[in-house]
């Protein structure tokens, strides 16, 4: 007979190992619980633990692209503002982070991917965090009147959230996205076809008078900025449609100053060279409202409509002295002052419809979006303009310009898909993408009687109209098996662009265009693990009413720029290849990416650089040494870059090592003083970050970047260069006593190879010492020094198929701040 017996047995723990990184198909997911924060940390402190996420000049880049949307438990939140969700989501509700490209509303409903993808972050919460009151208020007030005050508030109950943020500063903490630009950009000087590549910081096209989008997309490297802005965010579900919605206020303020060195390419013996001082000083004030519709009519039927409003308000003045020279002789120089006043108004209003039929993979959709964008106002001009070279010593303006640009846009494409058995499926499209543009400008002299702008100037003033009409139809197959899916097809496209020119003389063009543009896509699974997708794709872009325009623009007297009606439209085909692979036994990830443009009728820069004082219209002198750009269409431009990541972990010291490699290579067409020249521009690059992963009580980050640069051209080999940048950052948090936290942060940025007086090596160093109190630790004083070695400096380099120059700008400098932050945290248990 068998007795039974019982015994207590000793207590086991179970401790299982969370893995940092997963792949899952197209998505690689990160795990919050395996990168450890300190309790105040938000979003991007986090999210820049991680393989692959950086930030640069502001931008949150993933996986060597720009974040263009950050979700939150897939849906949207505040828009397209990454930063307003990256810097105001606290790190400790969030559960995972998902990286991917998010396809587009009608690839969705479709499930044929059409290409125009998003760089994405999908921020998972906490289950505890989605019923309750979490945000953040604080202020601050420090030496030479520095301050800072702000307030976000979050009130999440399941479904409906409901977010606000204020903030208001003078130390250039800003959130932005693209539509803040809006009025900027229309005044701009620049019309640069192709636009140029920097480095070592973030600049505009320092170049003109206009109020630079440089001047608005700053952080503490570029001018001096004072901010108020206000947000609110909306969330729900009303049944069985899902509602998001946000409005955004933002008022800046920004002063800049900075001094230019411009190299150009000529090809003669004696390459001449543009030096430049600009103080700029600029308001600006945009709203901006977004609101999202998702209707699940029923299993069959889905709607979703995504209205958009921007209203902006721009007024600026700018003082500039610029001087051409010549192995160090004058050639010509100018000073001017410019004034600008421009409001703008942008509206569109996505709307995408999807029916699925009985038969599964059979479906309809169209999508549809209507827009329209205005933007008017008026500029002052005042410069007097002094000649070396010839006989006419000297060109004074004074003038009035008025500016009425607005457009309307309307896309469409109507798709249809129909299954071919259990693996394959066909599509049918057909789009249409109209353009219509009006743009006038009427610019007055002073006159002298009556000390009033009534003198009209004809060979500064332009009306133009502009019609781009393409239509395109479009077949395309895809097979999928378990492991592999492969997706080709082919559009034919058949475009007209009209233009009609009013003023100052008469005349219409009309053009044709036909093109064949093919696209695929492949895709392997590995594993479900490691995937591979290569995706290929050619498009049309036509040129824009303001490269149409033929007046020239003379903001800046010694860089002239005008428009031509002659361009046609691009033929641009990409391929871009990505593999990511996770392996979460041993907590490592790799991802790689290569991507190549080759591009046929480029639109890049014709430009003349005046040998001596010429004479362009009735009016209009091109002093010695002085440019004239106009844009043309040139083949054989191409790039091509790489970006590759591996991450783990170093168990030894409790962090991660993540490491980035890559490099590009491009190479742009243009024409100087009618000789073809070939930029080519290539850089390799290498970073390491190290995160740790000791406690909340110990987080530090050590991160170096090192960048080579080479620059040559096929026109003037002497004037190829190399030049070399490198940022090392250090940032540690502690805890090491109760309530105190010892904050301290520092980076070195060396640059060798820039131009003579512009090479820079400094280090910014800041720290802060804070003591939290109160229930949980909810409140704390903290003093902060910024720059403490007063060495905070900023130089760009920006390159292009004519020059080559390097701009320092202001910078925001030394200061002490007293603040004072109470983090409020109320939340209800979750259901079981």
């Amino acid at each position: 007979m068998l007795n039974e017996q019982s015994a207590r047995l000793k207590e086991v723990n179970i401790t299982g190992k969370i893995p940092p990184v997963v792949q899952k198909g197209d998505t690689t997911e990160m795990s919050a619980n395996a990168y450890k924060t300190n309790p105040d940390a938000n979003a991007e402190d986090l999210v820049t633990k991680m393989p692959g996420i950086t930030v640069q000049d502001g931008k949150v880049q993933a996986q060597g692209e720009d974040v263009q949307k950050v979700l939150v438990d897939g849906k949207e939140f505040f828009g397209d503002d990454a930063n307003a969700v990256l810097k105001n989501l606290p790190a400790e509700v969030i559960d995972k982070i998902q990286v991917f490209d998010k396809r587009s509303d009608q690839s969705e409903l479709t499930g044929f991917d059409d290409g125009n993808t998003t760089k994405t972050i999908n921020i998972v919460t906490k289950p505890q965090f989605r019923d309750g009151v979490f945000g953040k208020a604080f202020g601050g007030y420090g030496y030479e009147d520095k301050w800072k005050s702000g307030l976000n508030l979050n009130f999440f109950k399941d479904k409906k959230r409901i977010s606000v943020l204020a903030s208001s500063n003078n130390i250039n903490e800003q959130n932005f996205s693209s539509d803040d630009l809006l009025g900027v950009m229309s005044g701009g000087q620049s019309r640069s076809a192709s636009g140029g590549r920097s480095s070592g910081g973030r600049g505009g096209r320092p170049g003109g008078q206009s109020n630079d989008a440089g001047n608005f997309l700053v952080d503490q490297k570029s001018g001096i900025t004072t901010t108020h802005s206000l947000g609110i965010n909306y969330v729900n579900q009303w049944k069985n449609i899902d509602v998001t919605g946000s409005y955004f206020l933002n008022y800046t303020d920004n002063h800049s100053t900075s001094d230019l060195f411009r190299q150009y390419i000529t090809g003669q013996e004696a390459e001449p060279s543009y030096r430049e001082y600009k103080e700029n000083n600029s308001t600006n004030i945009n709203h901006r409202f977004n609101t999202r519709l998702e209707w699940k009519m029923n299993p069959s039927n889905t709607l979703i409509f995504q209205p958009r409003i921007s209203l902006q308000q721009n007024n600026g003045t700018s003082t500039l002295s610029g001087q051409n020279s010549q192995l160090l002789t004058p050639l010509s120089n100018t000073s001017t002052k410019y004034t600008s006043e421009l409001n703008g108004f942008t509206i569109s209003a996505p709307l995408n419809y999807r029916h699925a039929f009985e038969q599964k993979g059979r479906t309809i959709s169209l999508s549809l979006t209507p827009g329209y964008n205005e933007n008017t106002g008026k500029n002052t001009l005042n410069s007097l303009t002094e000649f070396y070279m010839d006989t006419l010593s000297e060109d004074s303006i004074n003038q009035l310009s008025n500016l009425d640009v607005n457009g309307m846009t309307l896309s469409s494409n109507l798709v249809y898909t129909e299954p071919l058995g259990q693996k394959s499926q066909l599509m049918f499209s057909y789009g249409t993408n109209l353009n219509k543009s009006e743009s006038d400008k009427e610019t007055f002299n002073l006159s002298p009687s009556d000390d009033n702008y009534r003198a009209f100037d004809t060979s500064l003033s332009n009306s133009f109209n502009s019609r781009y009409l393409a239509q395109s139809l479009g077949a395309s197959y895809r097979y999928q098996k378990d492991k592999w899916n492969l997706t080709a097809g082919l559009s034919y496209q058949y475009a007209q662009l009209e233009g009609q020119q009013l003023f100052p003389a008469p005349f219409e063009l009309s053009k044709t265009f036909t093109s064949i543009l093919p696209a695929a896509r492949f895709q392997y699974k590995f594993t479900p693990k490691k995937n591979l997708r290569i995706n290929y794709r050619s498009t049309n872009n036509a040129p824009s009413v303001n490269q149409l325009q033929n007046v020239i623009n003379n903001s800046n007297p010694l860089q002239l720029s005008t428009g031509n009606p002659d361009l046609k439209q691009d033929w641009q085909n990409g391929v871009t290849l990505r593999y990511s692979s996770a392996n979460a036994e041993r907590s490592t990830s790799f991802f790689a990416l290569l991507s190549g443009t080759y591009t046929q009728d480029y639109i890049v820069n014709n430009t003349f650089i005046a040998a001596r004082d010429t004479q362009l219209t009735q009016g209009i002198t091109l002093a010695a040494g002085s440019q004239l750009s106009r844009p043309v269409n040139l083949d054989g431009y191409f790039s091509m870059r790489s970006f590759n990541n591996y991450s783990f972990p170093l168990a030894r010291l409790k962090s991660n090592l993540s490491i980035n490699a890559g490099g590009a290579y491009t190479r742009t067409p243009g024409i100087v003083n009618d000789r073809l020249n070939y930029s080519n521009s290539y850089n390799a690059g290498l970073g390491l970050t190290l995160s740790s992963n000791i406690s909340e009580k110990v987080d530090f980050t050590i991160s170096s970047n090192t960048t080579y640069n080479n620059i040559s051209n096929t026109l003037q080999s002497s004037l190829n260069s190399n030049y070399y940048n490198q940022n090392t950052r250090f940032k540690i948090q502690v805890m090491p006593w109760k309530g105190l936290v010892l904050q301290s942060d520092v980076s070195h940025q060396f640059n060798s190879g820039l131009s003579k007086s512009f090479n820079q090596n400094y280090v910014l160093w800041n720290a802060a010492m804070g003591y939290k109190f109160l229930k949980n630790k909810a409140a704390e004083f903290r003093l902060t020094i910024f720059d403490i070695l007063k060495q905070n400096n900023s130089i760009t380099r920006n390159t292009t198929e004519t020059y080559y120059e390097d701009v320092r700008t202001n910078v925001l400098q030394q200061y002490v701040m007293l603040s004072f932050s109470y983090n409020i945290r109320y939340y209800k248990a979750p259901k079981p």
